[in-house]
C-alpha cells in the first residue's frame, strides 16, 4: 500500500512520545474571547483564567509591566484582565497555551520572531475585517493569531526535516513555506492542519492554517482565508517575518487573495490601498510593544 504525504503528517504527529496538548480551559476560554468585547462574559473570563496559573501569572506580569504604567501592579486576576482589555488577554491565552504545548528547546525557528509575526498578522486581520461587511474580527484575529501552528508542528515532528527548510530559507532568503516544500515535499500548512485537527479548532480555522499560502485552493471559509494570506503577506514584506531577510513582494491588486475579497465584498472597491498600507506601520510597533511585554526581555 502506497503511503501518501497526508498519511505521513498524520502518523508522525500521532506518535510523538509527547504529543503536544492544550490546557484544558484554552477551548472554552477561545469561546469566551471570540464574542465581540460588549458582550464577553468577564467574570466568566476571570474564573477561568483563575485556574490556569501559567495563564494567570502571565495576565498578572504583563498587567504589571511599565506598558500600562501603573503605579502599583495588580494584585487579582479581575483587576489584571480589567487592566488588560479583553484582547490582550486573548493574545496571552493563546500565546501561553501554545507555549505550554511547545517546550522551549523545540522550536525550529526563534519563538520571539514566530510571536512577532502571528501577533502581527492577528493585529492587521482584524483590522481588514473592519472593512468586510459580515467578517468576524475576533475570529479573523484568531485565524491570524494561529495560521502558521504548523511550523510548530513541523519543530516537534519533522525537527531535522525543517531544519534544513530553514536553513535553505536563510541561506537563499525565500519564503519559509517554499524551502519547506522544495526539502521536505509538504509545508507547515499540511502540518498544521493535521495539528488543529488533533486540537479540535474551528472548521475556519482549519481552512486558515490549510490554505493561507494558496487562498484560491479553499472552497470553505474564503473571506477568512483570504484576509490571512494578505495580512501574512503585508506582515512579512513590512518586516515581520521569522528572523531573517525575505526577498519578498506584494502586489495587492493582482493577488488571488485580493480578486476573491472583491468578488465576496464589493463594497472594498473603494478602499485606498497605499493609505491602508501605511497604517500598518503603527501597527507594528504595537506589535513588538506587545510581544515584548508578553516574553519580558528575550523579546527586546
Amino acid at each position: 500500500m502506497t503511503i501518501t504525504v497526508a498519511d505521513k503528517i498524520r502518523e508522525r504527529i500521532e506518535r510523538i512520545e509527547t504529543t503536544p496538548s492544550i490546557p484544558a480551559v484554552f477551548l472554552p476560554l477561545v469561546d469566551l474571547l471570540s464574542v465581540p468585547v460588549e458582550k464577553a462574559n468577564v467574570d466568566e473570563v476571570v474564573r477561568l483564567v483563575s485556574y490556569d496559573n501559567a495563564i494567570a501569572a502571565q495576565c498578572l506580569r504583563v498587567a504589571g509591566s511599565p506598558l500600562f504604567g501603573l503605579a502599583k501592579p495588580p494584585k487579582s486576576i479581575a483587576a489584571a484582565v480589567m487592566t488588560l482589555g479583553l484582547q490582550r488577554v486573548e493574545t496571552i491565552v493563546l500565546t501561553s497555551c501554545v507555549a505550554q504545548a511547545f517546550s522551549a528547546e523545540s522550536w525550529g525557528i526563534d519563538p520571539v520572531e514566530f510571536w512577532k509575526h502571528s501577533l502581527g498578522c492577528a493585529m492587521v486581520s482584524r483590522k481588514f475585517s473592519e472593512k468586510l461587511a459580515g467578517v468576524d474580527g475576533e475570529r479573523s484575529y484568531m485565524a491570524g493569531l494561529l495560521h502558521d501552528l504548523g511550523f510548530l508542528a513541523n519543530s516537534i515532528a519533522f525537527p531535522k526535516e525543517f531544519a534544513s527548510a530553514v536553513e535553505l530559507a536563510c541561506r537563499e532568503q525565500m519564503p519559509l513555506y517554499e524551502a519547506e516544500q522544495a526539502t521536505m515535499g509538504f509545508t507547515h500548512c499540511e502540518t498544521g492542519y493535521a495539528l488543529a485537527a488533533k486540537w479540535h479548532l474551528g472548521e475556519d480555522i482549519l481552512h486558515v492554517i490549510a490554505h493561507h499560502h494558496a487562498p484560491e485552493q479553499t472552497r470553505s471559509a474564503r473571506s477568512m482565508v483570504a484576509l490571512v494570506h494578505l495580512s501574512d503577506e503585508l506582515c512579512r514584506v513590512r518586516g515581520l517575518g521569522y528572523g531573517y531577510y525575505e526577498r519578498h513582494k506584494v502586489d495587492l491588486i493582482s493577488d488571488p487573495a485580493w480578486i476573491i475579497l472583491l468578488e465576496e465584498h464589493s463594497d472594498l472597491e473603494g478602499v485606498d490601498l497605499v493609505r491602508f498600507t501605511l497604517e500598518l506601520d503603527e501597527a507594528v510597533a504595537k506589535v513588538i510593544e506587545m510581544v515584548s511585554a508578553i516574553f519580558g526581555a528575550a523579546a527586546s
